[in-house]
């Protein structure tokens, strides 16, 4: 007796016979350029910040759709704002430490090291995450009723 199981494809899942053979969109989200930001933004912030530098934040995209980088000077702190869409990541990279280096005013020999030394540590950073990305996450997905009101930071 032979069983014939029809699959149905759900329109909202984003499932397809391509993403079937090679999971990969939940387990593998470190991946997306924005969650990489957020952890390069993260490195360059504890090292810039225990070697006692200004830490500048981190955005993405700029205000000016023209730039690539933008950085704001505030009596608050800096602002680095970084285009991540359509880019090499080592060009979003390249352009956050640039951001750091142009925020704390340096001299050319302390930029150079100050470059090295945050190039060194994203590297690191990436090769941890290669590391670990065997390992599936849990992604919690929460779809609201109507009367359900949710606000998120």
């Amino acid at each position: 007796m032979e069983i014939a199981i029809n699959k149905v494809n759900n329109p909202n899942s984003g499932s397809s016979a391509a993403a079937d053979k090679n999971p990969g969109s939940v387990s593998t989200i470190e991946s997306a350029p924005s969650v990489r930001f957020a952890i390069v933004a993260k490195t360059i912030t504890q090292v810039v910040a225990s070697y006692g530098f200004d830490v500048p934040g981190f955005k993405s995209p700029p205000r000016s759709s023209d730039a690539d980088r933008t950085v704001r000077r505030q009596s608050c702190g800096s602002i680095v704002a970084v285009r991540i869409k359509d880019r090499p990541f080592e060009a979003v990279i390249a352009d956050m430490i640039e951001g750091v280096v142009l925020c704390n005013d340096m001299s050319t020999e302390k930029a150079g090291k100050l470059r090295n030394l945050l190039w060194g540590a994203v590297a690191q950073t990436g090769r941890q995450q290669n590391a670990t990305s065997g390992v599936k996450r849990t992604v919690l997905v929460h779809h609201p009723t109507v009367n359900d009101n949710i606000e998120a930071a």
